[in-house]
């Protein structure tokens, strides 16, 4: 290598992620009591589970030789694209522990771990809490290190073709760094390599069927009778020529979903898979320090249109526990939908963390603790009407008491609770009417329900010529009144007119 620093590389190899996409909604507890399941291309049997195995269902059977097996058989066809999205779903998961990720192939990723090691307190640690979460979310690839992603990949791929049940004698070295690339390579068979098919025949034919006997070849040989793209592969796989690595944008998205082995004909079944998808979103943004205002379900069935319903919240945020009362409260409304084998979570609008403080004075209307209250409490309210019928309410620049405020989205984060108002010097009443209602008047008094005792005032208003029309007046003084029962009501009185009307009570 170039430099004296050794890179480190993490190689997860999804082998089997063309399988694990369609069965990762099972418990864990069920995964021994789980169907025979295979995965089909081209009517040929093409990854199946340990229940099909043990059937005697082999890769490449067919799917008339495995229903003779077995009548009981669950089959899926190869899903690509979904293979891919979930690849692209897994390195946005894998952005969490390094910047540096990169979407190999179908089924790898590589990961530059080189500066990492110390957030995540060593390399074991590290690997454990990526097997860990791995194994939560349904998927179990073979992790493999190295000092070059493609030694890296090399190893992780011979040990998933030897799991894969072919056999070879040859040691396959997992996760295992000893003095050099060479040496932990070294005994792994060469049709794991990623060259031609045509090279690895002509090195078997030579004797060679390892990447130690194939490395103590002299390059210039190898470069005569296999080219010069060959050794540039060989250098790379051993460290002696860079191999720079394109890696994924740093935007964050996420769409994950779980398919189920047998439709679902109650809502109140799919608790699990919705679980596990909100868990997933919340370790997702809290990998990347962001939350979210909204996200969005989607349930699907093979013969019926997808059905997509969205949870709005008040505020941006991170709590597993609000996103699962929300879902349920939203899917309690539900009752169209006969029977759902699929069903997925998406989120594409993100927002940073905001940290928090805790109240210094426990109990204030203004606290935190209330206003968290507030927002679970319009969090519910939102679910229940939608989010065109729930609005926060906001300050408005503007005296006219009819227009200085206005409705706002709950999101906004600018809307204020009323205990929230600051004190001001000019009284306000708690309750303003629509429309100003016309009092009647003795001796040039306010009457309502007897004489209005005027307290407090006059506070002159005159404010908005520029939207009314030139012969309505717009001078009013404002008064605080009591009646006799003591209540307490805000008045005024055009100037120009001379007349009196009520337009709030005060609580």
């Amino acid at each position: 290598m170039s430099s004296n620093k050794v890179s480190l590389w993490m190689c997860l190899c999804f082998h089997e992620l063309p399988l694990e996409i369609f069965t990762r909604g099972e418990h864990e507890h069920e995964v021994a009591a789980s169907p025979a399941v295979v995965i089909v291309e081209k009517n040929r049997v093409f990854r199946l589970n340990e229940t099909a195995s043990n059937l005697g269902i082999k890769p490449g059977h067919s799917m008339d030789t495995a229903y003779t097996l077995s009548h009981q058989v669950v089959s899926f066809e190869r899903d690509a694209d979904k293979e891919k999205n979930t690849l692209s779903h897994l390195a946005q998961w894998a952005y969490q522990f390094t910047p540096n990720v990169v979407v190999e192939s179908q089924d790898c990723l590589l990961l530059d771990i080189t500066g990492c090691l110390k957030l995540f307190k060593g390399l074991k640690a590290l690997i454990s809490k990526a097997e860990k979460d791995l194994q939560r979310m349904g998927y179990r690839p073979v992790i493999t290190i190295n000092v070059t992603p493609l030694a890296a990949l090399l190893i992780a791929r011979a040990n998933a073709g030897l799991e894969a049940g072919t056999t070879e004698n040859s040691t396959v070295v997992n996760g295992t760094i000893v003095n050099g690339t060479i040496e932990s390579i070294g005994q792994v068979s060469i049709r794991f390599l990623q060259i031609d098919e045509k090279i690895i025949t002509s090195l078997q034919q030579m004797g060679i069927n390892n990447v130690k006997k194939l490395l103590a070849l002299p390059g210039s040989g190898l470069i005569r009778r296999f080219g010069l793209y060959f050794v540039d592969y060989l250098e790379r796989l051993t460290g002696a020529r860079p191999d720079p690595q394109k890696f994924i944008s740093p935007k964050a998205n996420f769409l994950h979903d779980i398919t189920f082995l047998s439709d679902v004909t109650n809502l109140d079944s799919l608790n699990f898979p919705i679980n596990r998808l909100l868990g997933e979103l919340s370790e997702f943004l809290s990998a990347r320090q962001l939350c979210i205002d909204h996200f969005t379900w989607h349930l699907s069935h093979r013969n019926h249109g997808a059905r997509s319903f969205s949870i709005y919240l008040a505020n941006p945020e991170n709590t597993p526990r609000v996103f699962l009362a929300l879902t349920q409260l939203k899917l309690d409304q539900i009752n169209d939908i006969k029977e759902v084998d699929n069903i997925a979570l998406s989120a594409k609008r993100f927002f940073p963390v905001s940290a928090a403080s805790n109240d210094l004075f426990p109990g204030n209307l203004c606290s935190t603790s209330s206003y968290q209250e507030n927002t679970s409490l319009l969090n519910m309210f939102r679910a229940r009407l939608g989010p065109g019928r729930c609005h926060g309410i906001s300050l408005s620049n503007d005296h006219r008491p009819e227009k200085a405020w206005k409705t706002v989205r709950l999101n906004q984060r600018d809307y204020w609770f009323p205990e929230q108002e600051l004190a001001v010097e000019l009284p306000r009443p708690a309750f303003l009417l629509s429309a100003p209602r016309a009092l009647n008047v003795t001796d040039n008094k306010p009457y309502l329900y007897g004489k209005l005792e005027l307290l407090k005032g006059p506070e002159r208003i005159d404010y908005g010529w520029w939207d009314q029309s030139i012969n309505k007046p717009l001078t009013r003084d404002y008064y605080v009144a009591r009646q006799k029962d003591g209540n307490l009501y805000w008045v005024f009185q055009h100037v120009s007119m001379k007349r009196w009307y009520l337009h709030g009570i005060f609580s």
